[in-house]
């Protein structure tokens, strides 16, 4: 696997020509905030892996154990969507307005739109839902690998009361990648492995640090869960990465990039943005460590 050394102005207007976004739509204003797919409780699940398709929850804002308010989405109404890792396969099968949900203090309150969704209970940060995302079509992905997508309603581009629109170039079914945040996560019965992993811990004045924002724009441009915070372990933070090529991207905080070490080695002209290339076939884990002072 390769990885640029430094992302110069025109190599990030290439790479995003070829996620099918300018410079201003990506780093413009992303949707705060997070996503994560999970279990009926609001429990992580293990790689973001699941028995079955109607097992997979959508649940916003605060992960497991974080505190209450963090990475909460902006209050207002969302739609979201069930897709293949691409985008390109829509696979929720009913009207996008019965797939509207409701954002209040950063936390999912339940359904807004008129669907036959199951709701559950986030035991972690009550009196949180979570929304559960049947039904959908079987992906096409070999490895069994879906794409959950939510956006504002303000943003979605087609109309609400048909179950895809045809929004044209760099749009996929109504969601626009800059405007949204994904999740990818597997059920089981794919009959190859599913994509790989990420690890993110960053490295402040010679001291690790844990709740570091960390971007990540999966191929698309979409936010991928982010922004993620970092951990102070060498778990995954970010599951079934599909190939293609991603864009990490680490918030300064008035601070500098000392070095940069990607997979153990460490980049000879470091920067807050590393483009990652997730190869046909990959399963395995990548570490990425930003090294910053203040």
């Amino acid at each position: 696997m390769k990885f640029a050394k430094r992302v110069t102005p025109w190599l990030l207007l290439t790479i995003l020509g070829v996620l099918l976004l300018g410079p201003a739509d990506l780093f413009g204003g992303p949707l705060p905030g997070a996503i994560f797919t999970t279990n009926v409780n609001g429990t992580r699940v293990n790689q973001n892996k699941f028995d079955n398709k109607c097992d997979v929850y959508l649940d916003g804002g605060p992960g497991p154990n974080a505190p209450q308010g963090a990475a909460g989405l902006p209050d207002g109404d969302y739609y979201f969507q069930v897709t293949d890792p691409s985008g390109k396969t829509l696979l929720s099968t009913d009207p996008v307005m019965n797939r509207q949900i409701h954002v209040s203090a950063g936390i999912i309150t339940g359904l807004s739109g008129a669907g036959n969704h199951g709701l559950g209970n986030d035991t972690d940060h009550p009196p949180a839902r979570t929304i559960q995302l049947c039904d959908y079509l079987d992906t096409p992905n070999p490895g069994g690998v879906y794409k959950a997508w939510v956006t504002p309603i303000g943003d979605f581009v087609g109309d609400p009361t048909k179950v895809d629109s045809n929004c044209g170039h760099g749009c996929f079914h109504g969601f626009v990648p800059s405007a949204s945040k994904v999740d990818n996560f597997k059920v089981k019965g794919g009959s190859q492995p599913g994509g790989a992993c990420l690890v993110l811990n960053k490295v402040l004045n010679l001291v690790w640090v844990a709740g570091w924002p960390i971007t990540i724009y999966d191929p698309s441009g979409a936010i991928v869960q982010g922004p993620i915070f970092s951990y102070l372990t060498k778990d995954c933070i970010a599951f079934n990465l599909q190939p293609g090529t991603y864009l990490i991207v680490e918030e300064l905080q008035g601070s500098t990039v000392v070095s940069v070490r990607v997979d153990g080695v460490y980049l000879s002209n470091p920067d807050d943005t590393v483009v990652l290339k997730i190869k046909n076939g990959d399963t395995g884990s990548h570490e990425i460590i930003y090294y910053n002072s203040k």
